[in-house]
């Protein structure tokens, strides 16, 4: 069972070198993203250390803030890495550099030979009533970043700086008013995270280097990564094949959040119960008992 994990990481550097110790196998391969933005401290602490390893290789960087097109990119750039091998690999996970695993490597290669040749990726039809206006706004309206504020056209903004008030007058007067969705694919929203057959991955890169319109027209998307890959899959030749899971033990807390809670040890107790493979976020600057909670408790079967 050979697995590749495509992780996007922008900080934290010692979990995520922590997590790739703990996944790596003779049948594993990692694919690391670093944000563009990363300081260069923290890229040339990473890659110093990881790059000593032969199954680790890093992608193309982008500036892939939160909610930004860019992610998508970079996984993109992961996945055509993987291609780019020439081996077939069976599973690619998608993790971020604050998750980690809460089952054994044998346990995850136990689950994926069972469940051999379906697609784990969650996923609801849009509209629904998980986000914000049914989730369509999300792709029918323009979502421009600048300086790290997103314009939502042709939304209202209140704006504190002139420049960024009279930059929205402009844009709002230039742009549609709506976005056309793309032309005979159903909408679909989920999580950013999920594992896909190795030939589900094929046929996405394969799909995206044919259709540069499609990729194209989800840009000035909000939060596109958890729209893109579902609406490619579940109208793709794998459909039949989705089963609607991410496989992550998450905490989202307040339901409105836009990101989950941070894991703690008080934590520890759900997490062990838990089913799926992996569990986010964590952050050992807050707290670094829980990790190795999970690594003597967990870990260790």
């Amino acid at each position: 069972m050979r697995i590749a994990y495509i992780i996007l990481a922008h900080n934290y550097p010692e979990q995520l070198m922590r997590l790739i110790y703990k996944l790596n196998t003779d049948e594993t391969s990692f694919f690391i993203h670093i944000d563009k933005k990363t300081d260069g401290k923290i890229f040339n602490q990473i890659f110093t250390e990881l790059h000593k390893l032969p199954n680790v290789f890093f992608v193309k960087r982008y500036n892939s803030g939160w909610g930004s097109f860019d992610i998508v990119k970079a996984t993109l750039e992961g996945i055509n890495s993987i291609v780019k091998t020439g081996i077939d690999f069976d599973y690619v996970i998608h993790l971020s550099g604050q998750d980690y695993l809460i089952k054994s490597n044998s346990y995850i290669k136990m689950l994926l030979q069972k469940n051999q040749e379906k697609e784990f990726i969650e996923y609801f039809p849009l509209p629904c009533g998980k986000w914000r206006g049914g989730g369509l706004r999300r792709i029918e309206y323009w979502h421009i970043r600048w300086n790290n504020k997103y314009f939502c056209i042709p939304e209202k903004e209140e704006f504190k700086s002139p420049l960024a008030s009279l930059l929205y007058s402009f844009l709002i007067l230039l742009l549609p008013k709506k976005r056309k969705l793309p032309e005979g694919f159903a909408i679909y929203g989920g999580s950013q995270f999920w594992c896909l057959t190795g030939e589900c991955v094929k046929w996405i890169n394969n799909f995206v280097k044919h259709n540069p319109k499609f990729v194209k027209r989800f840009n000035y998307t909000f939060c596109t990564d958890e729209i893109f890959f579902q609406t490619l899959i579940l109208n793709s030749p794998f459909k039949d094949k989705v089963v609607n899971d991410h496989m992550r033990y998450i905490d989202w807390g307040d339901v409105n959040a836009h990101h989950p809670r941070i894991l703690d040890k008080n934590d520890f107790e759900k997490i062990r119960q838990s089913k799926k493979l992996f569990a986010r976020k964590f952050d050992t600057s807050k707290d670094s008992d829980i990790l190795d909670m999970i690594d003597k408790t967990i870990l260790v079967k």
